[in-house]
């Protein structure tokens, strides 16, 4: 039995912890924020939520296939029942891509990480920055100077930056992503006095401002009285805005719904910003290593694979079969 810690508590930390807890071993995730989730995150207020981080997810790979018909069954996940169309050429047109099945946890998208294992230690609002190795021990330490451990390996499945920050300098894991650069992204979720006049329940946008818009309220078990949806704003538009206001992002979205809607947007009820410094990657990862048997650290993330929910999924299970196949514990 080995003790192994677990840095983000995002659907690849959470998965990794439970499989390797699932093999024997004891396993503390360490996690920045109030709750595990990273960007499955949802705004919770009063009498309304909304998914701010990801929106839905799909199923490419058999091996996730079937992890998502695990959720489905345990009440977890659904189906959303959505074909979203397309705005470009300040015109709203239906795609013409081939429908795909899209996915949303139940009844939030976080609730894909509640299954965690009893036995797993979460450690929140804790900020790893700093790592040290002593006998062959990992050390971990937090921006107050409390440090953790001492633990056998360390898997870090943090965000791009904090994980090259954590790495070794020079280690060939940070080396392998040295060409991975990740987007930032705005994100805005509004609810109404009454519905919006917009035929369709999701729009992928092409205008250079807004990336994406949803009703966020069509979503299976959400709630259907109130009009809730979800802004994203593009890469680009987010680099150049990083430090704008909420007025300033909650104005904006509402320019875009009032463009796309055919009569007047009613009253505003509430509304929420936050921006995602690390949102997507700028194009699909090449596969990189992922574990080092020598130093015994290990890192995971849909940014060491691609861009996708999925990717972050596949890449904590591939980890976590490097090192409970290793023969080091």
């Amino acid at each position: 039995m080995a003790e192994f810690a677990v840095i983000g508590g995002g659907l690849a930390g959470t998965t990794l912890a439970n499989s390797l807890k699932g093999a024997g071993h004891l396993v503390a995730i360490f996690e920045k924020n109030d709750e595990c989730g990273g960007r499955l995150a949802s705004h919770i207020a009063d009498q309304w939520q909304a998914d701010i981080g990801t929106q839905y997810f799909t199923a490419k790979t058999e091996e996730f296939q079937q992890q998502v018909d695990q959720w489905q069954a345990h009440g977890l996940a659904q189906v959303w029942p959505v074909e979203p169309w397309i705005y470009e050429s300040e015109e709203l047109k239906q795609s013409s891509k081939k429908s795909v099945v899209r996915y949303v946890g139940t009844p939030a998208m976080t609730s894909l990480i509640e299954p965690l294992d009893d036995d797993i230690q979460v450690y929140t609002q804790t900020r790893i920055d700093r790592l040290d190795r002593h006998n062959g021990k990992w050390r971990l330490w937090d921006a107050n100077g409390e440090h953790f451990g001492f633990f056998d390996a360390v898997l870090i499945t943090a965000p791009m930056a904090q994980t090259m920050a954590l790495l070794p300098p020079s280690h060939h894991l940070g080396y392998s992503a040295r060409h991975t650069v990740m987007k930032p992204c705005w994100s805005c979720a509004i609810t109404f006095d009454a519905a919006l006049a917009i035929d369709v329940n999701a729009v992928f946008c092409n205008n250079g401002i807004v990336s994406w818009v949803a009703r966020d309220s069509s979503k299976p078990q959400r709630n259907s009285a109130l009009e809730t949806w979800v802004v994203h704003f593009s890469a680009s538009w987010t680099s150049n805005h990083l430090q704008a206001t909420e007025d300033l992002v909650i104005n904006q979205s509402l320019n875009f719904l009032g463009q796309i809607a055919t009569q007047a947007l009613p009253p505003v009820k509430d509304a929420y910003s936050h921006c995602w410094l690390y949102a997507m990657n700028s194009a699909a990862s090449k596969a990189m290593s992922l574990w080092d048997k020598q130093q015994r650290i290990g890192i995971a993330g849909d940014w060491t694979m691609g861009t996708r929910l999925e990717d972050a999924w596949l890449s904590a299970q591939r980890l976590a079969k490097e090192v409970i196949h290793s023969g080091e514990f």
